[in-house]
């Protein structure tokens, strides 16, 4: 089988190496961003546990 090159010197075969070389360095970039979303705080949980707080607060003051 003959190989063709491109105009930029790369066989086919180079070409898709170069292609997956770089899916691979996103899907990394992807899997470091989620790991840092995931690590923080989202908002809903952040209202939801002031909403607890707040509700303590207030059962504690009824209380008194």
């Amino acid at each position: 089988m003959s190989e063709h090159k491109h105009p930029n010197g790369l066989t086919q075969k180079e070409l898709i190496m170069l292609v997956l070389d770089g899916q691979d360095k996103i899907n990394d970039r992807i899997d470091q961003l989620h790991e840092k979303v995931n690590s923080k705080i989202s908002r809903a949980e952040l209202s939801g546990w002031l909403v607890a707080c707040s509700c303590l607060v207030v059962l504690v003051q009824a209380v008194m």
